[in-house]
Parts: structure tokens; C-alpha cells; sequence
């Protein structure tokens, strides 16, 4: 078996931790099989209609986790004194994912530029176990790059003044992999990474909640960790 890439080796570092950590508890864990990488996309991806003009760079094909699954459900347990927190991730390798058909996301009362964007989305990771409505998807669009990066959670639009549920992140995907592997998923991390919401208010008092928990927790539960960085960006976001 080939030696796991850097971004692969914080994913299965993460879940290494997450799984050795005596104050979580995991509802279910998996850890697929590495393959090969890639320095380009597959040639299979030239012949497909909806992969035309779309850049698939070097940089993001050596970078991407080519990794069948990891992912993982936790909590922290009730019996260790820590503070409520819930996470869940489930990665898969970049290829499969954009190959999948696009999430079933539009309704009646979808917009046609909406269906548009739904349409080119492909899912990069979710919550299959917890079954929250939250996901991250790849833009798969001609001639951009890096190609964007969107955040849906179906809970959204109940927030005041906010009528969609979804946003873009300021990340590429190689980033949004990085900082799920220092977040371990915990539940609307992404919402550090955009700017389109404010975190202030009390429809995302849930959220506040846990990101501030994990910001406090963290350092001490996995001190191998830097969170400086996005202890700063809550403060920003607030």
C-alpha cells in the first residue's frame, strides 16, 4: 500500500484521535482503503458532458484525498464532565464524489437559478448517520478555479432575514478538508468560513454554542492541535 498523502494523513490522524479520546464516544467510525493517485483526473473524466471545461488542476488531484470513506459520528460522553458537543464527517475520495449524481435538493418553491446551482453540485461530505441536513458540496463549474465550495444546512433559512439554506465558504477544497480534520466535524464548523451570516442573534445561538465549546474544550483534549487561528476567526465572526 502506497504512503497516505499529508491531507490523508490528517484525516486518518483525526480519526485516530477521535476514536482514542476517553471523553468521546463514537456512534459509528469507518476507514476505507487508500488507492492510487492521481496527478491528473482520470482520462474517463474528458469524455463526460458534464465534466467539460471543468479544472480539475494538479495541485487539487495530488492534494485530494483519494480515500474510499472516512467517517465518523461522536460525542462527547456523558460521564467525562466535558461539555455537550456533537460532530460527525463522512469524506470520500474527490473522484467518486464527482462522478455522483447531484443532491436531491430542489422543491416546488426552488428558483430556477437555484436549481441551476443545485445541479452542479456534487457532495463532498455529510451526516448520514445523524441525519441533520447539513452537507458540503463541490461547484462542479466550467472554467473556474479553485472551484467553490458551498455549505447547505436545511435549518438555515428559519434564521431571521435569511431565506436560503445554503452559503458559499471562503475555502478551497483542500482547505475544507484541513480544517475539518482540525474542527472533527463538529456540527456548522463551516460557518467559521463565510461571511454571507452573521454568527450574532439567537437563531444561531446552537451554533455559537458549540463552536465556542469546541474552541474551549479542544486545546486540552487534542493539545497537537493550533486553534489560535480559529478562536480568532469566531471572535471575527461575532
Amino acid at each position: 500500500m502506497r504512503n497516505p498523502t499529508e491531507v490523508e494523513q490528517q484525516l486518518l490522524r483525526t480519526q485516530q484521535e477521535i476514536m482514542d479520546c476517553p471523553h468521546l464516544a463514537v456512534d459509528q467510525s469507518v476507514t476505507g482503503d487508500l488507492s492510487e493517485t492521481f496527478e491528473q483526473p482520470p482520462a474517463l473524466f474528458s469524455y463526460l458532458p458534464d465534466l467539460q471545461g471543468v479544472v480539475l488542476d494538479k495541485d487539487l488531484c495530488r492534494n485530494s484525498p483519494r480515500i474510499s470513506e472516512i467517517g465518523n459520528r461522536w460525542r462527547t460522553d456523558e460521564s467525562s464532565g466535558v461539555p455537550e458537543l456533537h460532530g460527525e464527517f463522512r469524506i470520500t475520495d474527490l473522484f467518486t464524489a464527482v462522478l455522483q449524481h447531484p443532491p436531491e435538493l430542489s422543491w416546488s418553491g426552488s428558483s430556477e437559478e437555484e436549481r441551476e446551482l443545485f445541479a452542479q453540485w456534487r457532495v463532498i461530505d455529510d451526516t448520514p448517520v445523524a441525519a441533520t441536513g447539513q452537507l458540503a458540496a463541490i461547484r462542479i463549474q466550467p472554467h473556474v478555479q479553485p472551484l467553490e465550495i458551498w455549505y447547505y444546512d436545511m435549518d438555515l433559512n428559519r434564521a431571521e432575514g435569511w431565506d436560503r439554506q445554503y452559503v458559499r465558504l471562503n475555502l478551497t477544497y483542500t482547505e475544507y478538508v484541513q480544517q475539518l480534520a482540525l474542527t472533527k466535524g463538529v456540527f456548522g464548523w463551516q460557518y467559521l468560513f463565510t461571511d454571507e451570516v452573521s454568527l450574532e442573534g439567537p437563531d444561531f445561538d446552537d451554533v455559537r454554542n458549540q463552536l465556542t465549546t469546541m474552541l474551549n474544550v479542544f486545546p486540552g483534549l487534542f493539545p497537537a492541535w493550533d486553534y489560535t487561528p480559529l478562536a480568532r476567526r469566531l471572535e471575527e465572526r461575532l
